[in-house]
């Protein structure tokens, strides 16, 4: 059986969501910063090497979208997002404000998709961290969950990178809805 979901990837402009997309897909990453205007999408299909739980002949099919993180695409974000079986809002750990921007994009996830599993990620963990760990306990008190952290610049292959973790995290979270 191909089981198929939506999941979203929000967050504050230039936080790495684009970045975290082509290093889970493609393995790669650029210094360049790459705008998203509006909404990008793109299917990953999981099947039993990648997701142990799925049967040998079920596959998952997740459509990643990555939304613009400017306030001027934010309305629109609201269509894009709708339908997202999973959400995952990513912040800069070396940037204090898209942590501080957190609780917004966690209020627009539940605005969106109030049955969304949510996942948050501090993302360029490869970079010191101007945030104050007992600000994102207190986040993860106050969520009722891990907060993720990952460096999309390392390669997939490095254990600091935690790019496959998440996705799989995810991935198995959002498979449990069909099983």
């Amino acid at each position: 059986m191909d089981y198929k979901c939506k999941m979203s990837i929000i967050g504050s402009e230039n936080v790495g969501k684009t970045s975290i997309i082509l290093r889970y897909l493609n393995n790669t990453f650029t210094n360049q910063y790459i705008t998203t205007l509006g909404a990008d999408f793109v299917d990953k299909v999981f099947t039993n090497s990648d997701l142990p739980s799925l049967n040998s002949e079920d596959s998952l099919t997740v459509t990643l979208w990555d939304l613009g993180g400017q306030k001027s695409f934010q309305e629109i974000s609201t269509l894009y997002c709708e339908g997202s079986a999973g959400i995952m809002v990513v912040f800069d750990v070396s940037d204090v404000k898209t942590f501080e921007s957190i609780p917004s994009w966690l209020d627009f996830a539940q605005e969106c998709c109030p049955k969304s599993k949510i996942m948050v990620i501090g993302n360029k963990n490869d970079l010191e961290s101007t945030i104050n760990p007992e600000e994102i306990r207190k986040l993860e008190e106050k969520i009722g969950s891990k907060i993720f952290f990952s460096s999309a610049k390392l390669s997939l292959t490095d254990k600091n990178s935690n790019i496959n973790n998440i996705f799989e995290i995810m991935a198995e979270s959002l498979l449990k809805d069909f099983c």
